[in-house]
């Protein structure tokens, strides 16, 4: 199987029967030989951002900030994903074209001090992430757990996700119903 290019979004189908993984959609940001890295977009956490940031970093961002739960790999620390680079002036990395994550809490104010807006968010929030070892996502999508589809800002970056995943496959003009052969394929 040829390995895809992030950005991409990659999508549970209903053949997954991991919990972690039922109905998300994940930004993928990393995809090579030796694994893969993305992050849950859909799923948010139980608290808000500001219950989990300290004190002094509360205050930087906006009461309705969500937080998303990333994936079922903890993490030490909550994760910027955003879109771009350029224009925020803090420590960052692009892991894939356009798409960017940071760790300093210099990004806080700059992306998340405003309240989401009805479209599209500037960043994500997020706590956690979906890994996988070398092959292992290439025979998952093999198995039919899962299909890959190419990042649309309108999708990975939607202040709305609570129908994300549906949103996603009708974007592919598929039925999720139907994906229930073993190859991930249509009936």
């Amino acid at each position: 199987m040829e390995t895809l290019s992030p950005p991409y979004l990659l999508l549970a189908t209903p053949s997954l029967r991991d919990p972690n993984f039922a109905q998300t959609v994940v930004l993928m940001g990393h995809h090579d030989a030796e694994g893969a890295l993305g992050w849950v977009i859909n799923r948010l956490h139980e608290k808000p951002a500001r219950e989990i940031l300290t004190p002094e970093h509360r205050e930087q961002i906006h009461a309705s900030t969500p937080l998303h739960v990333g994936g079922p790999v903890p993490t030490d620390a909550l994760l910027a994903v955003f879109h771009g680079s350029a224009a925020y002036d803090v420590e960052a990395a692009e892991l894939a074209p356009g798409l960017s994550i940071s760790r300093s809490a210099d990004i806080l104010p700059q992306l998340f001090s405003r309240a989401p807006g009805a479209a599209l968010v500037p960043g994500r929030l997020v706590f956690g992430y979906a890994g996988w070892g070398p092959g292992q996502l290439e025979r998952e999508m093999q198995e039919g757990a899962w299909l890959a589809m190419p990042s649309e800002e309108e999708l990975a970056f939607s202040a709305r996700v609570d129908d994300l995943w549906q949103r996603c496959f009708d974007r592919l003009g598929i039925n999720p119903a139907l994906l229930t052969s073993p190859t991930g394929r249509a009936h």
